[in-house]
């Protein structure tokens, strides 16, 4: 597999320059980068520190999706987990669709779910990634992903863009998430799991897209939003609407970490819908954009989703995202 590396111009570098530090995302200045080397080879690329691993990304094409796994701010605990053994497919920080449905000949094609031997029925397939990196921690990251459903047809294909920042002193970063969507020949509805009060449906409904499978016990999680704090959970799941969500992790009265996610208004047409499980042995999130309803889109049609994840050694509050989500909006 060939991967072509290649240094950023000053443009990109001037563009590349957003942070997580303290809780709170700055733009449009270079930070003090902590240490580190570049570590990769044909299925992967990483920041580490010695034996402590920032974040990697990993694109082997005998896995089920790209993914990053692990994330872990300053290189010390990793807050993401990679396919554990009651749901094998979650690939810690990753994107799949759960149905693809197809009009014409009634459908459902499971993107989501792999069966014993790690395949899904759908297959999600990609080329050899373009990687861009700097000498501070910056990379960028470009892929075309196609969507292939049982009879060999493409449902639609994706060109990713992942800009990941230099981590910041304090071993915080970022991951931009640009993803541009192309349908194939056929008229297709993106489908999910029924929700409660629907047909059919369960307390676990809605779920696809941007997810993350987090670190179990006996580390604690809570959640913050754009809105204030996560605290009404029913059967372990909340399911609130915010521009950003944040999962802080503690030990004890110490912090271990925090994953936050911001989603572009654009994506869902206003504060996004999230679907957050804070359980003993599953905390997990995912920006649910087909919980309100399935989405049709039209064959040739296009669409396009924008996320970024910040990466922080400290907990996130709901002002620090308030204020990272403007910031981010206003410099994208």
């Amino acid at each position: 597999m060939d991967i072509n590396v290649m240094p950023m111009n000053a443009a990109k570098l001037l563009r590349f320059g957003g942070f997580v530090a303290a809780g709170l995302l700055t733009l449009g200045m270079l930070p003090t980068a902590a240490l580190g080397e570049w570590q990769r080879d044909d299925k992967s690329l990483a920041w580490v520190n010695g034996t402590n691993v920032y974040w990697r990304f990993t694109f082997d094409p005998t896995k089920g999706k790209p993914f990053f796994h692990p994330l872990a701010p300053g290189g010390n605990t990793p807050l993401t987990n990679f396919r554990p053994a009651d749901h094998p497919w979650h690939y810690a920080l990753w994107f799949s669709w759960k149905y693809v449905y197809h009009p014409n000949d009634a459908k459902h094609v499971n993107y989501w779910e792999e069966n014993s031997a790690g395949n899904a029925q759908g297959k999600t397939r990609w080329n050899p990634p373009t990687i861009e990196t700097q000498a501070d921690g910056r990379a960028a990251i470009r892929l075309k992903l196609s969507y292939v459903n049982p009879s060999g047809e493409t449902d639609m294909t994706e060109l990713r863009e992942l800009q990941v920042s230099a981590p910041a002193k304090d071993g915080g970063f970022s991951i931009d998430w640009l993803a541009r969507f192309t349908v194939g020949d056929q008229d297709l509805v993106l489908d999910r799991t029924p929700m409660a009060g629907e047909p059919g449906g369960q307390v676990n409904g809605g779920y696809a897209g941007l997810s993350a499978r987090m670190v179990p016990l006996p580390i604690t999680m809570s959640a913050v939003t754009t809105a204030g704090p996560v605290e009404r959970f029913a059967s372990n799941r909340a399911r609130p609407n915010a521009a950003a969500v944040a999962c802080n992790f503690s030990d004890g009265s110490l912090d271990v970490g925090s994953l936050a996610f911001f989603s572009d208004p654009a994506n869902t047409g206003g504060d996004a819908p999230w679907y957050i499980i804070d359980s003993r042995q599953m905390p997990f999130i995912c920006q649910a954009l087909l919980a309100p309803k399935p989405r049709s889109v039209l064959a040739h049609g296009e669409f396009t989703l924008r996320y970024r994840i910040g990466v922080s050694p400290k907990a996130w509050t709901q002002p620090g995202l308030e204020a990272a989500q403007k910031e981010w909006l206003k410099n994208k």
